[in-house]
């Protein structure tokens, strides 16, 4: 790593608004590793993470999905292709992370991500509104990930093979629980039934929005808890917690 981009470990306290020994704790736990400098020992840390811990990653989809803002370079995948790097790239950063509880669950983490990403570039192929590409983006730290497209949403997706939909709700309802036919483009939704698995049966939460509903899945739940969302947007934003 270039040493231009390292700080101390008082000016990252000094930057997160936290205490060395936080910092310190953080760092033994994986939670927010540290550079060590030999033979030194001592913490520092990358300018770069610091400024992506304090990034809110929802925020910066939302600007995007509703307005078309600019997105940072590093969030932008404009293919499955990158989406699978940068999946493989979040896995191997899972795995340096000592934490039990992590360790178990970000094989999951991976894999809904991997689902909705996928969702995003299969059912816009070829008719993308506007921007082609997905917003995907990750803190492993706060423990989110945020997924989103400007795609055509999952209303006007399944209206191909269900053309008595009128809402963005019954939609989402029939995403995340029917069974639809694989055959493109009726494949659109039926991973997310694995997604939905996979949430109500791990420690993960799932925040889901498409058009002017929203979706909620939390573990132990079969509830979608589906609601009118405050704003619209024509494609699909997702918020991973874990």
């Amino acid at each position: 790593m270039d040493e231009k981009d390292l700080i101390s470990i008082r000016e990252t306290a000094e930057i997160l608004n936290v205490s060395i020994d936080t910092l310190r704790r953080w760092d033994e736990s994986g939670r927010f590793l540290s550079v060590r400098n030999s033979p030194t020992g001592h913490r520092y840390y990358s300018k770069k993470a610091v400024l992506i811990y304090l990034n809110d990653l929802l925020k910066i989809a939302t600007d995007w999905i509703s307005s078309g803002v600019e997105m940072p370079a590093n969030f932008y995948c404009a293919n499955s292709g990158v989406l699978q790097s940068r999946l493989a790239k979040m896995q191997d950063e899972f795995g340096k992370i000592n934490n039990e509880e992590i360790k178990k669950i970000y094989p999951l983490v991976v894999a809904v991500a991997g689902e909705i990403g996928n969702n995003s570039f299969d059912h816009n192929l070829g008719n993308w509104p506007d921007v082609p590409g997905i917003f995907f983006g990750y803190d492993l730290n706060k423990r989110q990930v945020v997924l989103a497209d400007r795609g055509q949403g999952i209303l006007q997706t399944l209206k191909r093979v269900r053309p008595e939909l009128i809402d963005d709700k019954e939609a989402l309802r029939i995403a995340f629980t029917e069974i639809l036919s694989g055959r493109a483009p009726e494949e659109r939704g039926n991973g997310l039934k694995f997604v939905r698995q996979v949430v109500t049966q791990s420690l993960l939460g799932l925040s889901f929005q498409t058009g002017n509903a929203e979706l909620e899945l939390k573990k132990d739940s079969s509830d979608l808890n589906i609601k009118n969302a405050g704003n619209y947007y024509r494609g699909c934003i997702a918020f991973i917690t874990f």
